[in-house]
Parts: structure tokens; C-alpha cells; sequence
């Protein structure tokens, strides 16, 4: 087996494992703790969540991409990680108190004292996992996620059972950044022990800085829903939403992040070969909207169920922003690797421009919306993904030499041919089976081993590349490319 596919195996069993243990800690958290709880929690996560993407500040990226990675600026990507976190620290910790009157809130002044730990931690392990990223190795990232996301879960499930409230789940958050930074710590190279050093730190942050403001401007895109939310609808409704947006990201942000971090360095090593870019971005496109369109056409369809089984009757308000999210997942996995190629060619600049744009109508059509009511919101996200499609493809294209309509279609057709057989008899089991059985667990086991199977059988009949894989893993055979 190849390099690429062995790190494609160890990315997704990595996501997929650590997803398991999350939707089983979240199930049983869900039961411990009150919406009001995790809707406080979730506002106080989605502060950090922007604080986070100026943690290393766009150095992971950096390191992943660049053509001469010298000992010196390896110490000056671990200087700057330092500094650009550890003031995050600092800034996070003063600034509790203004956020929590921000909100009425009171504990998010402890939320935000404790989380703001994170960040003097965070530049132990981020450097070296980026390390692992360009060395593509994906086994060590799998042992350390794994670690510490079974270490948060326990943290957090003990805790809460003792009635810790809210407060178990940033004791969890603490665990599993330590236990990251200790086991990365203890698996690292040994010639990427350095110290820390701004010495040719202009060469690192002509790429860096732009990769940073960039990743600052996603993560308030993809978290000002539940700040907007927590001003004007209430801490539940803060709860509902996050509930629904966790369950569509377990592809979006899971599933395909997990193949965009071997995605990344691939595409950045060919471009360093000089080799063609385009015919990789719709190969990968061409691979995930095969399984994106059908997984969340099945979402949709079995939003009710999903919800009753992971969390129980009382988020059943959730299933409609489900439906509505998932939509704009389709329409996402159309051109979730274009910031990527973009970093691979090295266009920062061009990323940062996109996302400024799409951020900011995010933003002004989001802010009125949820004024209005979650399903509005939802659809407003929606619009924002159609927004980010137009732009990057608009981008992206002359740079890899790809015709705009001839890419949607090459990149999507396959994808809707296998959603239409992989949801035919699913649509019939709901349609035929759900008014008359009263267990949501059956109806949903039966729905989804017909879909597992019909979704099978489409990659057959339509000779998808993705089956000669199957082939190889059904009958445990050597791939050859």
C-alpha cells in the first residue's frame, strides 16, 4: 500500500474512532447535563474556537508547505507559536469579565479563566504535529488523537456524573490539550527539539500571518451562529443549534477533514514537483461528493431518528436545522479542497481574500436572521456556502487550468446518480415502515444497513474509481497504485 493510502487509512480511522467515542460521550452527556449547561459551555467554546485559529498562528500550515525547511526556521515557527499563543493567553484571561457581561453570564468568567490555559500549552504540540503532517505520519497523529480524545471523554463523563455542571467539560477540554501536548511531545523527531527563536521569523510570517488572519476569519464564520444566537435567542436555543451543527459536521468537519489532512501535504509535494494540480482537485472532489451527497441526503431523511437516539426527545427541535444544514454540507463538498490547493500553490493571499469576502456576507445576512428563528439562520448558512463555491472556483480555476462548468459537472454527477440509489429504498422504509413502527433504534438500523448497501451497489454500477478500493479491502488485497 502506498504512502498516500496508508495515511488516508490512518486519517479516517483516527476521525472515525475519535467521532465514535465523541457521539458516545456527547450521548451520555447530553443526559447529564441540562441544554442551559452545554449552551453556556458552547458559547464559551466558540470564543476559543477563534482564539484557536491564531494559536500557532498559520505555522502548521507553513511548515507543511514549505520547499526548505531549515533547523532555524523550525525555531523560528516554534518562537512565533509561542508568542501569538501565550498572548492569547493573556488576552483571553483579561477579557473574561467584559465577555461575560457581554452575555449576562457570569460563568464565563471561570469558563474563560480556565480555557485560556489551553493556549499556554497549545505550542508544545502544534509544531510537531504539523511535523508528522508533512512527514505524512498519519499513525502517530491517529495514537495521539485517539489518547486524548479518550482521555476527554472520561474526564468529562466522570466529572459531570458528580455534578460538575458545565465545568466538567472544560476540565475535559484541559485533559485532552495536556495529554495532546505530552504524547506529541513524547513521539516527536528527535532533531525537532529546538528552541524557540524569532530569528528569520519575516520568512515564516510572509506565509503564516496570512494563513492565520484567514483561519481566524472561518472559525468566526463557522461560530458566529451560535454567538449571534446567544445574544439575541437564549443559552437552549444556543444548545439546540450546536446539537444540530455537531451532527452535520461529523462529515464536514470529520470525515473530509480527516482526508484533507493527507489531502494537504500530497498536493503540496506535487506542486514542489511541478506537477499539475487540477486533475488531483477533481479526482479528491470527485471521491468525497460520492460519498458526501449520499450521506447527507440519508441526514435529512433520518433526522428525527438520529436525534431520539443520540440525545433524546428533548432536542427533537434540532431535526429541522439538520435538514436545512445538510444541504448546505452538499454544497460545501464541492469545493472543500480549494483553500487547500490554493496553500499548496502557495496563495495565501487569494485564501484570505476569499474567506474575507464570504465571512463578511456570512455575517451581515446571519446577524438578521437570527432575529428571525434557527431554521432561518440555518438557511442563511446555506446561502453562505453557495457564496463560497462561486468565489473559490472563480479563483482557483485559471491557477489549475479547470473549466467552471465542466468541473461541476464531472465533480457532481456521479455523486447525485449514487444518492438516488443509495436513498430509494430508505426513502421507502420511511415512507412505508415509519408510521407503523414505534422504535426509532430498528427503523434507524434498518434504514441504514439498506443504505450502507445500496450505496454498495451504486459504486458498482457506476464503475466509481472508489470500487476497485472496495474490491481491495473486501478481499484484503495489495493495492497496487
Amino acid at each position: 500500500m502506498t504512502t498516500v493510502k496508508k495515511s488516508l487509512v490512518y486519517s479516517l480511522a483516527d476521525t472515525y474512532l475519535q467521532v465514535a467515542i465523541q457521539l458516545g460521550s456527547s450521548m451520555i452527556l447530553a443526559r447529564l447535563l441540562t441544554p442551559n449547561e452545554i449552551g453556556v459551555f458552547s458559547v464559551g467554546a466558540a470564543v476559543l474556537a477563534i482564539a484557536h485559529m491564531l494559536r500557532d498562528f498559520g505555522v502548521g500550515s507553513y511548515i507543511i508547505q514549505e520547499k526548505n525547511l531549515t533547523i532555524d526556521r523550525l525555531k523560528a515557527a516554534f518562537g512565533i507559536t509561542m508568542l501569538a499563543a501565550w498572548s492569547i493567553a493573556l488576552g483571553l484571561y483579561l477579557s473574561r469579565h467584559v465577555i461575560a457581561d457581554f452575555y449576562r453570564e457570569p460563568a464565563l468568567v471561570q469558563i474563560m479563566a480556565w480555557m485560556s490555559l489551553n493556549f499556554v500549552i497549545i505550542p508544545f504540540s502544534s509544531p510537531v504535529l504539523a511535523l508528522f503532517k508533512r512527514e505524512m505520519k498519519f499513525h502517530l497523529l491517529m495514537y495521539i488523537g485517539l489518547i486524548s480524545t479518550i482521555a476527554s471523554a472520561g474526564t468529562s463523563i466522570y466529572l459531570a456524573y458528580q455534578g460538575h455542571g458545565f465545568m466538567s467539560l472544560v476540565w475535559g477540554s484541559l485533559v485532552n490539550i495536556l495529554t495532546t501536548a505530552l504524547t506529541a511531545t513524547a513521539l516527536r523527531p528527535k532533531d525537532s527539539f529546538v528552541l524557540p527563536s524569532l530569528k528569520g521569523s519575516k520568512h515564516v510570517f510572509s506565509f503564516s500571518g496570512k494563513s492565520s488572519l484567514t483561519n481566524v476569519l472561518g472559525q468566526v464564520g463557522y461560530n458566529v451562529a451560535e454567538l449571534v444566537i446567544g445574544k439575541s435567542l437564549g443559552f437552549s436555543n444556543v444548545a439546540i443549534y450546536s446539537k444540530a451543527q455537531t451532527i452535520v459536521s461529523m462529515f464536514s468537519q470529520q470525515f473530509m477533514g480527516s482526508i484533507r489532512n493527507v489531502y494537504y501535504p500530497v498536493i503540496a509535494r506535487q506542486n514542489r514537483e511541478n506537477k499539475p494540480l487540477g486533475p488531483a482537485f477533481l479526482h479528491a472532489t470527485v471521491y468525497v461528493t460520492s460519498i458526501a451527497f449520499p450521506f447527507y441526503g440519508f441526514l435529512a431523511l433520518y433526522a428525527d431518528e438520529i436525534i431520539l437516539l443520540m440525545f433524546g426527545d428533548q432536542w427533537l427541535a434540532s431535526s429541522d436545522i439538520i435538514r436545512i444544514l445538510a444541504l448546505g454540507g452538499v454544497i460545501y463538498s464541492v469545493w472543500s479542497f480549494a483553500p487547500n490547493t490554493l496553500y499548496a500553490l502557495n496563495k495565501p493571499g487569494s485564501v484570505l481574500k476569499a474567506e474575507l469576502l464570504i465571512q463578511s456576507f456570512r455575517v451581515i445576512i446571519i446577524i438578521p436572521a437570527a432575529s428571525i428563528s434557527l431554521n432561518a439562520l440555518a438557511l442563511a448558512q446555506v446561502a453562505t456556502y453557495v457564496i463560497g463555491f462561486i468565489i473559490y472556483l472563480f479563483i482557483l480555476s485559471p491557477l489549475i487550468r479547470l473549466r467552471f462548468w465542466q468541473f461541476l459537472f464531472q465533480s457532481t454527477i456521479l455523486g447525485c446518480l449514487i444518492a438516488i440509489v443509495s436513498l430509494t429504498v430508505p426513502l421507502y422504509i420511511k415512507q412505508s415502515l415509519a408510521p407503523v413502527v414505534d422504535n426509532s433504534f430498528l427503523l434507524l438500523a434498518l434504514a441504514g444497513t439498506a443504505f450502507a448497501l445500496s450505496w454498495l451497489a451504486a459504486m458498482f454500477l457506476t464503475k466509481h474509481p472508489i470500487r476497485k478500493e472496495l474490491i481491495n479491502l473486501i478481499f484484503l488485497r495489495k493495492a497496487t497504485t
